[in-house]
């Protein structure tokens, strides 16, 4: 998918990974990045957007076991964090069948894409710097989406940040950015800690093991869900 030149929306892309281990409702592993934004927002403030597009990575599920879990509606979430924008809608959605690790790029090239137009149509004129917050996986492969590498040796710790400035001239979120800097733990008293990489992921027969679906989700396997992009869908809203 082509777009507009990441210049022309954005002047700087910021990707924030969460602490590990917090207390925060419903599984933790689905709020921790909710409560790092929740943490920053309280400090900078700023347009706080629901995108399921950077949802945690899961491996593909094993058959029979049902489905992974999808993080709650904005609506939902609301309660927790009041702040959260409900006007927004997530503008891609990954497979609740999980991904091996060439989905998980893909998802996440789409979701740049799509999201770069969906700020222009909903804020036109009135952003320049976006900060993601995510989990580790999908962190690796937005940095790697962004500078367009995906053999990129990244490796990210707790509460580590990547910022990225626009290459001039280029078009496209994909491979049109450079790295002011990559996993960076600086600010932190001891540094970043905890990193991990793709290259932690425990593979048989050259692909990622599968995972165990959510006890009692079997039932959904058939139920259609938003899938992809939702780009077509929004326009039309």
């Amino acid at each position: 998918m082509s777009g507009p030149p990441p210049s022309s929306l954005l002047r700087s892309v910021s990707c924030l990974i969460p602490l590990q281990g917090i207390i925060c409702p419903g599984r933790s592993y689905l709020c921790r990045a909710w409560y790092a934004l929740h943490l920053t927002y309280l400090r900078l403030s700023f347009a706080y957007l629901p995108i399921a597009g950077l949802a945690e990575w899961f491996s593909p599920v094993e058959p029979g076991t049902g489905l992974h879990p999808r993080p709650g509606s904005a609506e939902s979430l609301k309660q927790y964090f009041p702040e959260i924008n409900t006007e927004w809608s997530s503008v891609w959605y990954a497979s609740r069948k999980g991904e091996d690790v060439e989905e998980i790029h893909n998802r996440i090239d789409g979701f740049l894409e799509a999201f770069a137009l969906e700020v222009e149509r909903k804020f036109p004129g009135t952003h320049s710097r976006v900060l993601f917050v995510s989990h580790a996986a999908t962190i690796i492969a937005l940095a790697r989406s962004l500078l367009g590498d995906r053999e990129s040796p990244i490796r990210v710790g707790c509460c580590s940040i990547s910022e990225f400035d626009p290459i001039p001239d280029s078009q496209g979120m994909v491979g049109g950015w450079k790295a002011k800097r990559l996993a960076d733990g600086s600010h932190l008293k001891d540094g970043a800690s905890r990193d991990w990489g793709f290259e932690d992921i425990e593979i048989e027969h050259g692909k990622v093991v599968n995972d165990l679906g959510v006890p009692g989700s079997e039932l959904l396997e058939e139920q259609p869900e938003p899938v992809g992009s939702q780009i077509a869908l929004l326009s039309n809203l």
